[in-house]
């Protein structure tokens, strides 16, 4: 590559003293990315493998705008749908340099490269699944997320694709740092806009939500639709099933079934609903009620459907009756199977037995062992052994103890203070859970607060305020800013939608 080259491409430099403001850094940024589209594929690859080599140059952490279009013709000019050459293979020095660029590209540039970041993010599956290891993609691809967005909390055609690939490789753990943050914002169709005098306006500003510089104008994602987001939710679902996280995958289901729509259920909300209804065993202990912001409509036809899952959890509900759980669910074994359920049915049985004696324990302190056999219609032996498999999995505060009496046998004795017994906590221990959780509030409380502010800049509040001023009089202000509680939404907002 000529020197003149090399020396454009390094010619933005982030902490240059002359970037003095955002708005001067913003029109660098900008002036840069212009220059640097223009230059032809062919000169991306001369020097290729040698000292000049501009991949060698360059330095991804600092120069990322320039590194990214590199990296995306060089790979693009290598890369065969069929065939993949072993500098891109995993561990070759082509797929190294990708791997380094998605974990240290300066985040800020990025907002700038959207079409460039988004193609080196599919290339990097598309490498590992031609290579047959598609496991690998998954860290470069989630670090690349997260230096995009640290909150992962603007939805994009990347989440869709990163889910399916872990649920492809079945590395659920792996997709927890990425399912556990919100989902705030989807992709909006407003191009970005910059306004001279207002540093905040542009991209590279410190902005609360990353919907602000990731949009559809932006290319950071493909078109995604509210069917995208169901698919995301219910595979994050079976993703958190999967390490056994039932509260998490109970919520994520419940996302599936309060989107909106006109009346109509789909595929997804119905495998939701399926599983929705067992998950909700699981964590409650018992059937629980549908959502309320479900549509009313569109959950009919999905329960008319799910007929034998809501027999199964009116069975399951009988904690004294395992039997005519047993019965329910060898009589709808072949459903199960079609639905993909029979893993989760299976511990709806064993969590039967689990509630049953988190149940006892808000009752006695102790019960004989052969007192629950007898209750459950099963024997004493395989009972305690049970228990004794609880408590070690840490399902159980509670321990099993001998008595003096021939009669009893072993008893079941519950801690009561929860500073005791091997689920015990120490203060500390306490004090720390509770300051996770109030991060965790107080961050959400935050995104709620930019979401509220990004709906009052909707046509849809909009016309809603001028129908309210139209009722108030002409003395009535011209914007509010705030929802009137009085006011009923869906009579107002919604009937555009019918």
């Amino acid at each position: 590559m000529s020197a003149e080259l090399v020396s454009l491409l390094l010619q933005f430099q982030p902490d240059s003293p002359q970037l003095k403001t955002r708005l001067d850094y913003d029109r660098a940024a900008r002036n840069f990315v212009s220059q640097v589209s223009n230059i032809s594929a062919s000169h991306w690859s001369k020097g290729a493998d040698t000292p000049q080599d501009v991949l060698t140059i360059l330095n991804p952490a600092i120069n990322t705008i320039a590194y990214a279009f590199a990296l995306r013709h060089r790979i693009h000019a290598l890369l065969d749908k069929k065939h993949v050459r072993d500098v891109l293979q995993p561990g070759g020095e082509l797929w190294n340099k990708l791997v380094l660029f998605l974990e240290t590209s300066d985040p800020v540039q990025l907002r700038y490269v959207g079409k460039e970041w988004r193609t080196l993010v599919e290339n990097t599956e598309q490498i590992a699944q031609l290579c047959d290891t598609p496991c690998l993609a998954i860290a470069p691809i989630r670090s690349a997320m997260t230096r995009l967005d640290p909150t992962t909390g603007t939805f994009t055609s990347t989440h869709i694709n990163f889910i399916q690939l872990c649920m492809q490789t079945r590395s659920y753990a792996a997709a927890e740092p990425i399912l556990d943050n919100y989902i705030y914002a989807l992709p909006t169709k407003i191009p970005h806009i910059v306004r001279e005098d207002l540093e905040y306006s542009v991209v590279c500003a410190d902005v609360a939500s990353s919907g602000e510089y990731i949009h559809q104008c932006s290319y950071h994602s493909n078109k995604v639709s509210l069917v995208d987001v169901q698919q995301y939710y219910v595979l994050g679902a079976m993703a958190y099933l999967g390490v056994r996280q039932f509260k998490k995958a109970q919520q994520f289901l419940e996302h599936v079934l309060v989107v909106p729509t006109s009346n109509t259920a789909n595929g997804l909300m119905l495998e939701a609903y399926k599983k929705w209804v067992l998950v909700s065993c699981l964590v409650a202990g018992r059937p629980v009620s549908t959502p309320r912001t479900a549509n009313g409509n569109a959950m009919k036809t999905i329960k008319s459907a799910s007929k034998a899952y809501e027999a199964l959890a009116e069975a399951y509900e009988e904690l004294d009756n395992m039997p005519k759980l047993k019965a329910q669910i060898k009589f709808g074994a072949e459903t199960w199977a079609e639905d993909g359920n029979t893993g989760l049915v299976t511990e709806l049985l064993n969590s039967q037995m689990r509630t049953y004696v988190s149940q006892l324990s808000r009752t006695f302190s102790a019960i004989p062992v052969s007192n629950m056999a007898n209750n459950v219609g099963a024997n004493t032996e395989e009972i305690a052994q049970y228990l004794d498999t609880l408590i070690k999995d840490g399902h159980l505060n509670a321990r099993l103890e001998q008595t003096d009496k021939s009669s009893v046998g072993e008893v079941l004795r519950f801690y009561l203070d929860p500073t005791q017994g091997p689920l015990a906590k120490s203060e500390k221990q306490q004090q720390q859970a509770l300051f996770e959780q109030t991060l965790r509030t107080n961050t959400l409380a935050e995104q709620v607060k930019d979401a509220d502010y990004r709906l009052t800049l909707t046509k849809e509040y909009v016309e809603n305020q001028k129908r309210l001023n139209k009722r108030q009089g002409p003395g009535a202000d011209t914007m509010d800013t705030t929802w009137d509680d009085s006011i009923d939404a869906e009579e107002d907002i919604m009937v555009d939608m019918h």
